[in-house]
């Protein structure tokens, strides 16, 4: 793990950009004029950063601009875990939107009326919204996205450099956006304010060109010494602190390798030597989730002390973690990211081998296993405990298969230890009603095999699973069930039931991923309605 050394205050990340609604065929073969089915997420890097970050428990705040109505909702309310208090709001506007395009093999945007395109930039007062203990980060797709947008992107620079403010930018050059030297020429002025700059490979080779430095020729293997050589060179000419960059190489069989390095004043890190090994499920939202992982590094640590090769890697597992599931948000959470750094130790990580389950994971998956088998979990609430208690065995001897102890039932503790040790094996036991993660090792303890809430806390996922407890928060619109499975639950559980019909639930799950999602339906579910499930 990266060694830090906290400050009084945590640093809050402030990202200032564009996000963007984006629509990705469910399959891939689509046939051109033909209907399809189109999945629908939001990114955009600054966003990504932030929601990265927050998933992490960090606290980030966004700052952008979003059309008045319905799909400016849309973009804000992906922004889970991430203050957009500051985001304003744009009447007559658009979000601006990007199409994948597998049959032409592209992407299409659509941006040039988007509110972020059209705000006007007085309405930033960024001797206000950057404080001393925040954050900046920023990218080049913000200053060629329009004039105003680069008169916000400056201003901002400039507010962050006045007051002493760290700033990051990933370089980010798209070339639908304009020309490399038009960005070159906006970045340059503030090179030597910025505590870290990104760079890809191609804007590296390119930059090299723009600048008359000698670089490698095309075609040299990323993993060349060559181009750390060429990043320091360019870092020292620019005057810059700290210059990144990520390589990847991919194997015929599809699996990435992946590493990146760090040029500073002190040295060149790498972390070629301990790289992630993975098959991404998606392409998008590797280099934003690499951010996060680098700068939570940073962020409340005295840099002098950091050791800067744990860094990259963490960032790097940090990517390769995020791109494990679909769309541009990571939902990695620090739990997670940090059971797979403990797994791996100091040597690579190969992602691949995560398949290989552990102890908690094993568990998991029984328990699973036996509530698929089981079909219905029955709910024990009583005011007197020796009557709950009476009552789990009697249905235990009828053949239930999962009884659920809530947690407000009287004396719960006692209920659930005494029904653990004289339940059948062929009976599990569970709690229901949890409200707060910290109530998840105590009842660990006792041996449950789930959990259960009626609402979604806050790192209730996470606890029940580093007991190899099986979570199932509850949620309601197919939107809150999404986001649930994203974050992990492996069973969720739809509440309130009886507002739902059979043929809803039907129709929600039959949307394209959305079928991978295992819901539990509760409340108002008696034996006329259940059959019908």
């Amino acid at each position: 793990c990266v060694r830090k050394i906290a400050m009084a205050s945590p640093r809050v990340l402030v990202g200032f950009g564009e996000a963007m609604i984006r629509y990705k065929p469910v399959d891939a073969s689509v046939v051109e004029g033909e209907p399809a089915l189109f999945l629908r997420s939001v990114g955009g890097d600054e966003l990504n950063v932030c929601v990265a970050q927050s998933k992490l428990g960090r606290k980030t705040r966004w700052i952008s601009a979003l059309p008045t109505g319905p799909l400016g909702r849309v973009v804000a309310g992906s922004a889970v875990g991430v203050d957009c208090t500051d985001v304003v709001y744009v009447e007559n506007a658009d979000v601006g939107t990007f199409t994948v395009l597998p049959e032409l093999k592209t992407v299409h945007y659509q941006r040039r009326n988007s509110a972020f395109a059209k705000h006007d930039p007085a309405v930033f007062d960024w001797t206000t919204l950057l404080s001393k203990n925040t954050w900046l980060h920023m990218t080049g797709i913000t200053p060629m996205i329009s004039e105003p947008a680069f008169q916000s992107w400056n201003k901002a620079l400039t507010g962050a450099h006045r007051s002493n403010i760290p700033v990051s930018i990933d370089f980010n050059h798209r070339k639908q956006l304009g020309a490399l030297d038009k960005l070159w020429n906006y970045v340059k002025p503030h090179l030597s304010h910025l505590q870290i700059m990104v760079l890809s490979l191609l804007s590296l080779q390119e930059l090299a060109d723009l600048e008359g430095v000698a670089r490698p020729p095309s075609g040299t293997a990323e993993s060349d010494p060559a181009w750390p050589q060429l990043m320091q060179t360019l870092r020292s000419k620019w005057n810059l602190q700290r210059l990144a960059c990520c390589f990847k190489s991919v194997d015929q069989s599809g699996l990435q390798t992946r590493w990146s390095v760090l040029a500073t004043e002190s040295g060149t890190f790498s972390s070629h030597g301990t790289p992630i090994l993975h098959r991404p499920a998606d392409a998008l939202g590797g280099g934003s989730a690499w951010m996060a992982g680098l700068l939570d590094a940073f962020m409340d640590a005295v840099v002098d002390a950091l050791d800067l090769t744990a860094a990259l890697r963490h960032a790097d597992l940090l990517a390769a973690l995020c791109q494990e599931t679909s769309g541009d948000h990571s939902t990695v959470t620090r739990s997670q990211l940090s059971q797979v750094e403990e797994r791996f130790g100091k040597n690579a990580i190969d992602l691949t081998l995560l398949g290989q389950d552990s102890e908690q994971e094993t568990q998991i998956r029984s328990t699973l296993e036996h509530l698929n088998d089981a079909g219905v979990i029955a709910i024990l609430r009583a005011k007197n405990a020796d009557v709950a208690i009476e009552r789990g065995l009697e249905l235990a001897a009828m053949g239930c298969k999962a009884l659920e102890v809530t947690t407000d039932t009287t004396d719960c503790v006692r209920v659930v230890d005494e029904l653990q040790s004289k339940l059948p094996d062929s009976c599990i036991l569970g709690v229901g009603t949890v409200m707060k993660a910290e109530q998840v090792p105590s009842f660990a303890a006792l041996g449950v095999k789930f959990a259960l809430s009626p609402i979604a806390p806050p790192g209730f996922i996470d606890a029940c699973h580093n007991y190899g407890i099986v979570a199932v928060p509850a949620g309601f619109t197919s939107n809150e069930l999404w986001s649930l499975h994203q974050q992990g639950a492996r069973m969720i559980k739809l509440f309130p039931a009886h507002q739902y019909s059979p043929s809803l639930l039907k129709s929600v799950l039959s949307v394209g991923p959305l079928k991978n999602m295992n819901i539990s339906p509760s409340g108002g579910i008696g034996e006329f309605n259940s059959i019908l499930i």
